[in-house]
């Protein structure tokens, strides 16, 4: 096969699949009219998303928990508390 273009990425929740600028750059630079888009579901980039999520939601709980001089502590946490006065 000529112009082989392979890529490893992750579909959105909305079902797209971003590609990056230079892949976009070369299909654009390509005079041909249609292009064959093939498929392969890959566990590992499923698993390593969810991994990244759930690494994202840790860092998120961990904000606050130890602020600097003259912050206010637990500030994501008590974050409704703070600017509205609800308790949790």
């Amino acid at each position: 096969m000529d112009n082989v273009i392979e890529y490893e990425g992750e579909v959105l929740p909305d079902g797209n699949l971003p590609l990056p600028q230079e892949i976009r750059q070369q299909l654009a630079a390509t005079p041909h009219a249609a292009v064959r888009v093939t498929i392969q579901i890959l566990t590992t980039l499923q698993t390593s998303a969810v991994e990244q999520g759930e690494d994202a939601w840790d860092a998120f709980c961990q904000l606050g928990q130890s602020p600097d001089p003259g912050r206010l502590p637990e500030a994501s946490v008590r974050h409704d508390e703070y600017l509205y006065g609800k308790k949790r």
